[in-house]
Parts: C-alpha cells; structure tokens; sequence
C-alpha cells in the first residue's frame, strides 16, 4: 500500500468550499419563487475560496450552500462567443451574500444572471436582460415651465412714489425639450444596450415611448426621478 502523496492547493480549496459550504446552510430549504431567490441572494452569507476553479465547482458550492436550484445556460453562454467550460473562478472573500459574490465572479468574466420562477440561471449578459418591453412616461411634469415670481415690496415709500416696472418671473426648466431628455435617458442610461435590436427611445409630445429591458427601465425611473429632483 503507498503513502498519501503531498495535499495539492486544488485540494484544500475544495476542502475548504465543502466544510464552508457546511457551516453556511444548515438545512437550507429549496426557495420556491421567484422573490424567495432574490431574498437568499440578498441574505444568506458565505465565505469563499477558490482558485482556477471550474465554474460548474463553484456552481455546485452555491448550490449547497443555499439551497438555491442554479442552471448554467451554456448554449445562450456559447451563442454569445463565451464557453463555459472553459471559465475559470477564482474568488477568495469572507462573510459577503450569495448576491456580491455572484457580482464578484460574473461582472469580468462577462456573464449574467437572471432569476425565472425558482431557478437562478447563470447565462451570458444579453440573455441574462430578458426581451425588451415597451414603456409609455408622462414626462409633462419634467417640461412643464415653473415661474419664480418676485417677492411683493413691503417697503415704506412716500405718497408719491411711483414704483418701477416689475421684473419678469424668472422660468426654471431642468430640460428644454422631450428631445433633449431623450438624449439624456439614452447617455446616462443602459450604458451599451441603445444599439440593440428592438431597442429604442421615440418622443411624441410629451411622452417618451421606451422600449428597453426591464433592468434598464428601472434605471431610467430612477433618472427620471433625479430629474424631477432638479426642478
């Protein structure tokens, strides 16, 4: 019988992911919806360590340690020009969510994810952002024009005093046009979608008909919102 050879740093990482794997989920229930996903990605915690690790290895860590049913969409992965056999994960953090280590691994390896019902798919970035819908925004309210009117004169002035002319009300607009908030939701925005087939911005009076992809949406409600602020 041969001794056992030298423990190889492969080894103890995988070691160490199974024993942390372990200690993060005791028992953990499979969620069973889609806001049950998000909520585990948002609060359970668990530390890390790999390097150069497969990411069906790291895949699997999660899987363990959250309960969560997680797919790697490798032909969407393909389609975009990835591979995911051939990714690589090398991560090493302490005591951070699912959700941050997830972002840490996903963000420069150019993938995404995205959550159907109960299953966390692990996809390639353009799959992870769904099919663009289309939003109608009222933004009447962004261009509607605001006079600042002066302040009456309370002044003591002699009978006859004869007082001048008052100044025009000062007009505050944050835009000028429903073109040119246009331009801005496109610059500020959605960062490289704009070019993306079925993806655009049409102006009709006081409306912007956007048909983007719901994470995108959510950023322009915010904008928006930020504009409005300025007012």
């Amino acid at each position: 019988m041969t001794g056992a050879g030298p423990v190889s740093r492969g080894m103890k990482t995988a070691a160490l992911a199974a024993l942390v794997c372990l200690l993060a989920s005791p028992g953990a229930a499979a969620p069973r919806s889609a806001k049950d996903v998000a909520n585990t990605l948002r609060t359970r915690r668990i530390s890390v360590a790999f390097e150069k690790a497969p990411l069906e290895k790291f895949v699997d860590f999660l899987r363990k340690a959250s309960g969560l049913n997680i797919v790697v969409k490798k032909k969407a992965i393909e389609k975009a020009g990835g591979d995911a056999d051939a990714v690589e994960v090398t991560l090493d953090v302490q005591d951070v969510t699912i959700l941050d280590a997830l972002k840490l691994v996903l963000e420069p390896l150019d993938l995404g994810m995205k959550v159907e019902k109960n299953i966390l798919f692990i996809t390639s970035k353009k799959d992870a952002r769904g099919k663009p819908v289309l939003v109608i925004y009222n933004v009447s309210d962004v261009l509607m024009e605001i006079r600042d009117f002066p302040a009456a004169d309370i002044n003591i002035h002699p009978s006859d005093y004869e007082p001048p002319e008052p100044p025009e009300p000062e007009v505050h607009r944050a835009v000028e046009t429903s073109e040119e908030l246009a331009e801005l939701v496109r610059q500020f925005t959605g960062r490289d979608t704009w070019e993306d087939e079925n993806v655009n911005v049409t102006v009709f009076r006081r409306h912007l008909f956007i048909r983007q992809y719901p994470a995108v949406h959510a950023e322009i409600r915010r904008f928006l919102a930020a504009v409005r602020g300025l007012r």
